[in-house]
C-alpha cells in the first residue's frame, strides 16, 4: 500500500508534495506513513547506483588500467541506468597502499595501474562528470593493511614484506601504517606470561568436540616443525599417549556460531606428554589418506599446549585458511597463516593432508600485539590522518563520501582481545574486568562518532554530501560470529546518535550474511530505517549481486522488489568488477546481459 502512494512518474511530484502537505498537517506524528512518504519526497526518485571496489579491477584486469577504460566504465554504467558511482578510496591521493608488486595474481598490473594513473579517484570523478554521473568516494577508514600475510621462510616476505605479523609478514599497506604501527589496534598485555617465547612445550593436548570414538592412535601421530614457517620438516620425537574423556572447561563454538561442544559436556583428549618442544612453529596431522575423518573440533579449540609446570601456554593456530596468499599455503612446500580470523572453522585433525592446507593444526606461541593493519580511533594522529584522507577525497572533486567501518584489515582469531591502546587506558584508570571493557567501548566509540562529526562539518563547509553504510549484519544484537573478523571489537557504534544528529545525508543498509528477502523482512533493519525516516534520511539499499544467481539474472527482481518495497531511495550495485570486463584497447563490456534490463524500473 505504501508504494502506491509513492510517485513512480515526474509528475508524481507534484502529487507526493501535495500528499506530503496533507499528511503533515493532519497526521499523527507517530504513524509509520506519514514519515515513509516525507522521506522519500526528501529523496527524490528511485537511483541507481554502482559501487567500484578499484583494487578487484586492477588486479582482475591483466593489465595497467588507463584513464580510457575508466572513462569507458563510466559510459557502460551510464547505459544501464546507473546516476551515481562509489569508487572505493585506497590511499588515491597520497600513491595509494604499498603492494607486493613483483606477486603472482595481478599484483604487478595493480602496482602499474595506481602508478600509471596517480590518483585513480580524480580519474574517476572527472569521467564520471563527462558523462553525467554524480562520483562519491567510498571511504574505509580502517581500510589501511589488508591481511595479504607471506609465511615468514619465503622468498616474498623478504622481499616484499612490510611489518611483522605471527608466522609470517604483511604485504598490502597505507604508507602511513608502515611508518607508525604503533598507531594501530593494539592488543591487552596484562594476560600474557612474562618470556613467552622461551616458554618450553612438554605436553600437547588435543580435543575433540563431543566424546566419541576416534581412529586416532599413538602411530598415526605425526610432529612436524619449522623454524621460519616454511616446508616444515618431520619432527622425531618420541612421546607418551594417553586417550581419556574430560569434562569441557567451555563452550566451543565454530565460526558460523553454531556451538560444537558446550561446558560440562564429555569430550575426547588426545594427550600427548614428555616433550621439550622449543620450536618456533609446530605442526600436528596424522598418516590417514583415506577413510571416514571423526576427530573434529573448531581450529582454535582442538589444540592445547602445556609448560612443565602443567599451565596452558598461549597461542596462535593455523589450518590453512588463507585470502590473497592461498598458493603459498602447504605446509611441505611452502608456509600458513596463524591467528587469520577463520581459525575456528572447524577442521578434521585425521582428514587428509595431502594438499597441505588440511588435515592438521599448527601452533605458534604468543598473541599478535597489534592488528594487521588497523588503526586506532582514538589516537589524535589517527584521527589528523583520517581527515587528511578525507581532504583528498574532496580535493579530487568528488560530490560526496560514503564511510564504512567494515574491512579486510583486522583479521585475527581474537578480535576481543584488542582495543587496549594506551591513549585509551589512560581513560580508564582505576576499572577492572567488565567495567574495564564497558569504558573502552564507550571510549572508542566516542572517539569514533567525534570523528564522524569532524567528516560531516567539514564537508558541509565544502559543499559536499555524506552517507553512511548501516551495517545490518552488526548493528543487531544477534551477531552473525562469522563477522566478527571485519569490524573493530569492543566498541559502542553510536548509529542512533549519528542518524539523530544528521550526521549523514543518506543512510546506506549493507549486509553480507543475511539474504535479500531476509532484510526486507527484518526487525532490526526495519527499527533501522523508520529511526532514519523519522529523521527525514532516505536509505538506499546496498546489494553483493555476486550472489544473485548466474550471470546476475536475479537482480532485475531484486531491484524491483527493493523499488516496490517503497522504502527506499535506490538501489546499489556492488560491485562492478563482477559484470564489468576491460579489453587490451582500453574499452569496457557489460558481461551481464540482464542488466540492461534495469534501466525500465528505475526512473529517468
Amino acid at each position: 500500500m505504501q508504494q502506491r502512494i509513492l510517485p513512480r512518474k515526474i509528475y508524481g511530484t507534484l502529487l507526493a508534495l501535495f500528499l506530503l502537505t496533507v499528511i503533515a498537517a493532519g497526521a499523527d506524528k507517530g504513524s509509520v506513513l506519514p514519515v515513509v512518504v516525507l522521506t522519500n519526497q526528501v529523496a527524490g526518485h528511485f537511483k541507481l547506483e554502482a559501487l567500484v571496489d578499484f583494487p578487484d579491477e586492477a588486479l582482475r584486469a591483466g593489465m595497467p588500467i588507463t584513464p580510457q577504460h575508466i572513462d569507458s566504465m563510466m559510459e557502460r554504467l551510464k547505459e544501464l541506468g546507473v546516476q551515481r558511482v562509489s569508487w572505493g578510496y585506497y590511499g588515491d591521493g597520497h600513491g595509494g597502499m604499498l603492494c607486493p608488486s613483483d606477486f603472482q595474481g595481478g599484483w604487478k598490473y595493480y602496482d602499474a595501474t595506481y602508478r600509471s594513473l596517480g590518483n585513480p579517484l580524480k580519474v574517476a570523478v572527472e569521467a564520471g562528470h563527462r558523462h553525467g554521473l554524480e562520483v562519491y568516494a567510498y571511504f574505509k577508514p580502517y581500510e589501511t593493511g589488508a591481511g595479504l600475510l607471506f609465511p615468514e621462510g619465503s622468498s616474498e616476505a623478504k622481499t616484499m614484506g612490510l611489518l611483522p605479523y605471527i608466522g609470517g609478514r604483511l604485504g598490502w599497506l597505507d604508507p602511513f601504517v608502515k611508518a607508525h604501527p604503533e598507531l594501530r589496534i593494539k592488543r591487552r598485555s596484562d594476560d600474557l606470561p612474562a618470556n613467552l617465547d622461551q616458554a618450553v612445550v612438554t605436553s600437547i593436548r588435543l580435543i575433540k568436540k563431543d566424546d566419541s570414538p576416534t581412529r586416532i592412535t599413538k602411530e598415526h601421530l605425526q610432529l612436524w616443525t619449522s623454524e621460519t614457517n616454511w616446508q616444515y620438516q618431520p619432527l622425531k620425537v618420541d612421546f607418551s599417549f594417553s586417550d581419556t574423556i574430560e569434562k569441557a572447561s567451555r563452550d566451543v563454538y565454530d565460526k558460523s556460531g553454531n556451538r560444537l561442544t558446550r561446558a560440562g559436556q564429555s569430550v575426547r583428549v588426545l594427550t600427548l606428554s614428555g616433550l621439550n618442544l622449543t620450536g618456533k612453529y609446530t605442526l600436528i596431522t596424522t598418516d590417514f589418506t583415506t577413510g571416514q575423518a571423526d576427530f573434529v573440533n573448531a581450529g582454535t579449540a582442538i589444540v592445547e599446549i602445556r609448560d612443565n609446570r602443567g599451565l596452558a601456554i598461549p597461542i596462535v593456530t593455523a589450518s590453512g585458511a588463507s585470502v590473497w596468499c592461498a598458493s603459498l599455503q602447504n605446509f611441505r612446500t611452502a608456509g600458513l597463516n596463524f591467528d587469520y580470523g577463520w581459525g575456528a572453522n572447524p577442521i578434521a585433525l585425521d582428514g587428509s593432508n595431502a594438499n597441505g592446507r588440511q588435515g592438521l593444526i599448527a601452533f605458534a606461541k604468543g598473541r599478535n600485539p597489534y592488528l594487521c593493519g588497523s588503526l586506532c580511533e582514538t589516537e589524535p594522529q589517527v584521527q589528523k590522518f583520517w581527515m587528511d584522507c578525507l581532504e583528498e577525497m574532496i580535493a579530487a572533486g568528488v560530490d560526496g563520501v560514503d564511510i564504512r567501518e567494515e574491512n579486510h584489515s583486522m583479521m585475527t582469531d581474537y578480535p576481543q582481545d584488542y582495543g587496549f591502546n594506551e591513549v585509551i587506558l589512560a581513560q580508564c584508570e582505576g576499572l577492572k574486568d567488565e567495567a574495564l571493557m564497558i569504558k573502552i567501548a564507550e571510549v572508542r566509540g566516542r572517539a569514533y562518532t567525534d570523528f564522524l562529526r569532524q567528516c560531516k562539518k567539514r564537508l558541509v563547509a565544502t559543499g559536499k554530501r555524506m552517507r553512511y553504510n548501516l551495517q545490518m549484519d552488526w548493528l543487531r544484537p544477534d551477531r552473525p560470529l562469522a563477522r566478527a573478523l571485519a569490524y573493530p571489537a569492543n566498541m559502542n557504534w553510536e548509529y542512533q546518535t549519528w542518524i539523530k544528529e544528521g550526521l549523514m545525508d543518506e543512510a546506506i543498509l549493507r549486509f553480507y550474511h543475511f539474504q535479500h528477502a531476509a532484510i526486507l523482512n527484518d526487525s532490526v533493519s526495519r527499527d533501522m530505517i523508520e529511526l532514519c525516516h523519522q529523521n527525514r534520511i532516505p536509505v538506499m539499499f546496498n546489494q553483493y549481486i555476486s550472489l544473485s544467481g548466474t550471470k546476475g539474472t536475479e537482480v532485475p527482481g531484486q531491484v524491483q522488489r527493493v523499488r516496490d518495497d517503497g522504502r527506499f531511495s535506490g538501489f546499489i550495485l556492488y560491485e562492478t568488477s563482477d559484470f564489468l570486463r576491460l579489453d587490451a584497447q582500453g574499452g569496457c563490456l557489460n558481461d551481464w546481459p540482464a542488466l540492461k534490463l534495469l534501466k525500465n524500473i528505475i526512473d529517468p
